[in-house]
This record gives structure tokens, C-alpha cells and sequence, in this order.
């Protein structure tokens, strides 16, 4: 979702626009059902629905979609051996169905953009279709609503809003978490003490950067947060900063350095690593090898990931050299 958000940056009230969406799938495809790819009238375009292959015939059909002014449906079959242009160039099995929904702004691009800026701002939202007549409507999702569905005519798909990481600790192994987290459409707030570790310029993939003062951290609204990794690199600063998040709603907690230090911060809070499991991860980051900054930003974010998306990553505390 985090391309189509994009498009907030350069977004004209005054332009048309076309909003691709797959309403239906089947076999293997790149892009699941729910997809969405924005395209203007000039053929820029905003997401993906295939590796790259289909985006251009997608481009060329809105053509017919802005000039008409209604709403098309266009179908893509990956299993047909004869059709060497799909077939052959998605490297898929399977069959698509696309609705090109029109976008006129002189109706307000139905609400559109009003969704995605309500999203960017943290908001999950419900875009419902009417697949017999096309009509489409945004609402704000329901708290845990998380998956797209199909009830008899209608197709409802939950856009989630960006996961949002809180860093607590603005040291120099962080830029790297900031500029990866940012290149797969997560927000990253940077927080420190100290305010010259807490400078915009030294993480410019960052949404924000706050010099919070030790006071200041026992009020800060936690509630925006959807993880939070702790890199102060400072043993007193990191049990403070744990000892409050052990206590907020939270449930993604990721500590640099070894088991060791991980218990010792945990009975600092009056708390056990058997109690927190789930929830406290340390030492933070999927077990790949990483050893530079680069690549232990790369474990940290994919054990997110892997984290929100229920996986396994039990395995990386099997490892008696961690």
C-alpha cells in the first residue's frame, strides 16, 4: 500500500484518475486479490499488480477508460501455453481480473485520496465494491478488521495503514533500520535523550526525529506505535526506556546485544524472558549472519516482518553464540 501513499506527494484535485484493483484471482499470481495500482491520465502510475509485466497493457486500457469515462474490467489468463506475452513473462499459473474504476474529479475521486491521507496518518481503511455496478466506498476499518473478503456481490478490502517503528536511540548503527523501514512503506520514529543524537540530518529516511528528555519519556503518547526496538547502546537509558515499554500495548519489543545482557535488563524491570516471550526479543533479528550495521538492520526488520505476519522466529535464541 505504501506506493499508492505515494501519490499523496503529487496528488491534483483538479486531475482524473483510474484505480486498478483485483477483485478476482486464481493459481498463481504475483498480486493477490485486493492489489491496487493508481494511474493519472499523463500514465504515471502509483503500486504494482504483476513483477512489472502487465503495468504497461494495464496503462494502455485506461486510456480507453479515461476517454469513455466508465468503468472497465479487463481479464489476464497466465495458463494459457499459447500465450507466450503473459505466460511467458510472468513466470505464473494462474488468471486475474482487474477493475478499472474511474476516478473523475469532478465527483472527488470518490473519496480516494480523503482514504489514503486518513491511512498515512495511521488510520486502517475499508474500501467496499459493489462488483455488479462498480460503485465503491471508504470507511475507517474496524480495530483487528485485517483481511480482504468476499460476501455474495461485494468485495471488501482493509488497506492497512503503515507500521509504524519507534527507535529508541538515535546511535549510528540506526540509519540503515531508518532507510530500509522506509523503502518497504514503514514509518520510523527516531527518539533520544541526548540532543545532539537526536538531529533530523543524521536520519533522513526517518518520518520523525524528537530529543526527548528523560522526564519527557514517562509521558510520551506510545499509542501510534506498532514496535519498538531499543539502541541507546546505554545499559541505565535502555532499562528506562524498557521499563515503560514493557508497560505500554506494544507487542513487538526487539533489544540489541546477547541473552545476558536481555535477562539482566528484564530483572531490572522486575520481569523474566519466560515471562515476555512473544513479545521481548533479544538479541534482536533474525539469525542471517549479519555483522554490519547494514545487515543487522536488514535481520531486525525482517524479524518485524516475520513477527506481524505470525511466523516462526523462535529458532534465533536456539543459538548459544547469541
Amino acid at each position: 500500500m505504501h506506493s499508492l501513499l505515494s501519490a499523496i506527494e503529487e496528488y491534483n484535485t483538479e486531475r482524473n484518475y483510474v484505480l486498478a484493483i483485483i477483485t478476482d484471482c486464481c493459481g498463481s499470481t504475483y498480486r493477490k486479490t485486493g492489489a491496487m495500482m493508481l494511474i493519472e491520465q499523463s500514465q504515471n502510475y502509483w503500486g504494482l499488480l504483476s513483477g512489472g509485466c502487465l503495468e504497461g497493457d494495464i496503462v494502455a486500457h485506461c486510456e480507453n477508460v479515461f476517454s469513455d469515462k466508465q468503468d472497465q474490467l479487463i481479464e489476464y489468463n497466465m495458463r494459457d501455453e499459447a500465450d507466450m506475452l503473459w505466460g511467458m513473462g510472468l513466470g505464473c499459473d494462474g488468471e486475474i481480473t482487474i477493475l478499472l474504476k474511474y476516478l473523475p474529479a469532478a465527483q472527488q475521486h470518490f473519496g480516494f485520496f480523503d482514504a489514503i491521507s486518513a491511512l498515512d496518518q495511521g488510520s486502517s481503511q475499508r474500501l467496499s465494491i459493489d462488483l455488479q455496478n462498480h460503485k465503491i466506498n471508504f470507511s475507517t476499518a474496524k480495530p483487528g478488521e485485517f483481511t480482504t473478503i468476499k460476501q455474495q456481490n461485494h468485495l471488501h478490502i482493509v488497506m492497512q495503514a503503515p507500521h509504524h517503528l519507534l527507535i529508541c536511540g538515535g546511535a549510528p548503527d540506526v540509519p540503515p533500520v531508518t532507510a530500509i523501514a522506509k523503502q518497504i512503506g514503514w514509518k520510523t520514529t527516531v527518539i533520544d535523550h541526548r540532543r545532539d543524537y537526536a538531529s533530523k540530518s543524521k536520519f533522513p529516511f526517518a518520518n520523525q526525529v524528537n530529543h526527548i528528555k528523560r522526564s519527557e519519556w514517562q509521558t510520551m503518547d506510545l499509542q501510534p506505535f506498532d514496535s519498538a526496538i531499543i539502541m541507546s547502546h546505554q545499559f541505565e537509558r535502555d532499562q528506562s526506556y524498557l521499563s515503560r515499554l514493557l508497560k505500554s500495548p506494544i507487542n513487538y519489543l526487539g533489544l540489541l546485544g546477547p541473552a545476558k545482557r536481555r535477562d539482566r535488563l528484564l530483572a531490572e524491570c522486575g520481569s523474566h524472558f519466560s515471562e515476555q516471550q512473544g513479545r521481548v526479543y533479544g538479541p534482536i533479528g533474525l539469525d542471517i549472519g549479519a555483522g554490519s550495521p547494514e545487515t543487522i538492520a536488514l535481520a531486525i526488520i525482517s524479524e518485524i516482518q516475520a513477527v506481524k505476519s505470525n511466523k516462526s522466529v523462535g529458532f534465533c535464541y536456539q543459538d548459544p553464540n547469541r
